[in-house]
């Protein structure tokens, strides 16, 4: 199914291993919809891997994104860096460009407090519905240069295209704190 931001949007949630409990993907269409943020969403079979989304069919403009839930040395801080798909995250350049001393990926259990989202479906996306102190969302800068950008709504049965000019609309006015690497 493919959506827009004129369209009425179907927002049953797949319940499985991935997501969140609710309607958390609808979540995110109310609010891209509230702050008038055009989008494209697909909805597919559950992804888990890179590998699988090359089975999925979307807009041929669009970049897929990967999400990375990271901790510091003491778990006191959370980042989720986004970059793209086919990029290699260099974590140890990324800790030194913003400071830490380590990373490591964050336990199940802190993706869950952290971000309210079970492994499968880490997103940018995930700032809605969630309470994000300790946390700083990175972004890649390759990202900006895009047309359409695609992330799970908070579901890994849908993706969500958009303009990546308006990753920093929706997370300032989320009060989140971010920056571009």
């Amino acid at each position: 199914m493919r959506t827009g931001d004129t369209k009425e949007t179907d927002t049953a949630v797949l319940y499985g291993y991935c997501g969140r409990e609710g309607d958390s993907k609808g979540e995110v269409y109310k609010v891209f919809r509230e702050y008038g943020i055009p989008f494209e969403a697909y909805d597919h079979k559950p992804l888990f891997s890179e590998a699988d989304c090359d089975d999925v069919q979307l807009n041929p403009n669009a970049k897929i994104l990967k999400n990375l839930f990271l901790e510091n040395k003491d778990a006191s801080r959370y980042y989720l860096y986004t970059l793209p798909i086919d990029k290699r995250a260099d974590l140890t350049a990324l800790r030194n460009q913003i400071g830490e001393t380590r990373f490591s990926f964050a336990k199940e259990e802190a993706l869950w407090g952290k971000l309210a989202i079970k492994p499968g479906s880490v997103s940018l996306l995930n700032i809605i519905g969630s309470t994000h102190e300790n946390m700083t969302f990175l972004i890649d800068e390759e990202v900006l240069n895009y047309d359409l950008i695609g992330l799970h709504p908070n579901d890994n049965s849908a993706t969500i295209l958009f303009s990546p000019r308006q990753i920093s609309t929706l997370l300032n006015r989320l009060n989140a704190e971010f920056r571009f690497v």
